[in-house]
């Protein structure tokens, strides 16, 4: 691969699909760059600056503390992708690629580049669109959709349960004939395109270059064109799904340009007060099965399943326009977090980051074992963290086991090799456990005030 060879800002490059056809001619699944860890550097200066720019201009789209919520979902399931997933999701495709492949098509060739470009694409529009189509789906995709701010952090907020439904899509391209180490690739590429159209700052792009801006419009997917995606207005619902090119939804009917005399609120029809971070991933699997319990008929119980969201016997698949609210004006949920705590949680989250970072760098060499539990401390995690932030009573017992686990987890299993990592963790989980009695006495207070209000 010529990335090993240039590597001028090929982070960057990457996040904008911009590496050339000689940097990702890579001929085994086993060097194939990881394009998430590359691009991670740029990922972050991307919010930095999308959050330091909306604090100058005054926008309020985004919230630092609904900022780490989405950091902690997307590292929680960058997790069980590399820590127990570890590729299995490829296993289908690769079968079928040296199986039942139609074509053998060179992985060094500029017609193979392009066919991937699209390919890939084209296959990524009608996951999107089928994960908002189908109920089932929909609960797995339902979270990325529930921020009620847009900026690019909003890019990691990703599910857990999205995992065993992506790949499905993407298996005509290995029966087509493309190679795994290129799927995989642009997989990533197109993937990571998306982290710059999550964005409420960019104006329409022909306001920036005239003419071809229209052209760019025409064809690519822009912010406004995201936008409109992440939209809860009615004219926004199911609309503009394309990840990298905008022309497929310009094909299929799904196109929607933004309106400049409409305010767009952001987040989903039924917004709900939730910023728990586990509570968040399991919350819409809770709501689609009670809509399945009280269904009367098995055919009714299926088609909650694979109908759309908005079904309701009686009506057509994906619901009736007529029924979707009206959310223009709608307040957001004001999210609570005294800066103690704030500080507290986001301490704690960075860490959490750190260690997974520093296992995905190391997971070829690491034990399935270890990796799974790895992934258990996430979880665990989450749910202590998460009840915390949101001074969610049944969460908060959990704190004090996770910072005593985390201290056999450093020293005796050795989850976490780094020597600096060990001892940070150490003298901070140490340290809290000390003051958590303190900790759990205001978090309750907390707690307490936050049941009031509700009342």
């Amino acid at each position: 691969m010529a990335a090993a060879g240039n590597t001028t800002l090929f982070g960057l490059r990457a996040m904008m699909y911009g590496l050339t056809p000689q940097e990702i001619y890579v001929h085994s699944i086993k060097d194939v760059p990881d394009v998430l860890l590359w691009t991670r550097p740029y990922f972050l200066l991307f919010i930095f600056l999308d959050l330091v720019v909306m604090a100058v201009l005054g926008d309020k789209n985004f919230r630092l503390n609904v900022v780490l919520v989405n950091f902690t979902l997307g590292y929680t399931t960058e997790a069980a992708t590399k820590f127990v997933a570890r590729g299995m999701e490829l296993t289908a495709y690769i079968w079928i690629y040296y199986n039942h492949r139609l074509l053998s098509l060179p992985f060094d060739s500029l017609t193979t580049y392009v066919l991937c470009v699209i390919g890939v694409d084209l296959c990524t529009y009608w996951w999107h669109r089928m994960v908002h189509e189908i109920s089932f789906m929909w609960a797995a995709h339902y979270l990325h959709h529930s921020c009620e701010d847009l900026n690019t952090a909003v890019a990691a907020r990703i599910s857990i349960s999205m995992l065993p439904f992506k790949w499905v899509y993407y298996l005509p391209l290995a029966f087509l004939g493309v190679p795994p180490p290129l799927f995989i690739i642009h997989g990533q590429l197109n993937l990571m395109f998306t982290v710059w159209t999550h964005s409420n700052l960019w104006p329409k792009m022909h306001k920036i270059i005239p003419v071809l801006g229209h052209f760019i419009e025409f064809v690519f997917v822009t912010p406004s064109h995201h936008r409109v995606h992440h939209g809860a207005n009615k004219y926004c619902i199911d609309k503009n799904y394309g990840a990298f090119l905008i022309v497929w939804d310009r094909l299929f009917g799904t196109f929607a340009e933004e309106r400049e005399d409409e305010e767009l609120v952001f987040g989903v029809i039924d917004q709900k007060d939730n910023n728990h971070f586990i509570g968040l991933e399991v919350d819409p699997w809770r709501v689609l099965w009670e809509r399945f319990a009280a269904a009367k008929t098995p055919g009714d119980k299926l088609r909650t399943l694979i109908y759309g969201p908005g079904w309701s016997p009686g009506q057509p698949r994906l619901g009736h326009p007529d029924d979707i609210p009206d959310v223009r004006g709608r307040k957001k949920h004001h999210f609570e977090s005294p800066p103690w705590l704030s500080l507290y949680v986001t301490l704690h989250c960075l860490l959490l980051f750190v260690g997974i970072t520093e296992m995905n760098i190391r997971i070829s060499t690491v034990s399935m074992g270890l990796g799974l539990l790895h992934f258990a401390y996430v979880l665990l995690s989450g749910g202590s963290l998460g009840g915390l932030f949101t001074a969610h009573r049944a969460s908060l017992q959990l704190e004090p086991v996770r910072l005593l686990l985390s201290l056999p987890l450093c020293h005796l299993l050795h989850v976490f090799a780094s020597r600096p990592l060990v001892a940070c963790l150490t003298v901070t989980n140490t340290v809290s456990l000390l003051l958590w009695p303190l900790v759990r006495t205001q978090a309750l207070k907390l707690a307490a005030r936050k049941e009031a209000k509700a009342e």
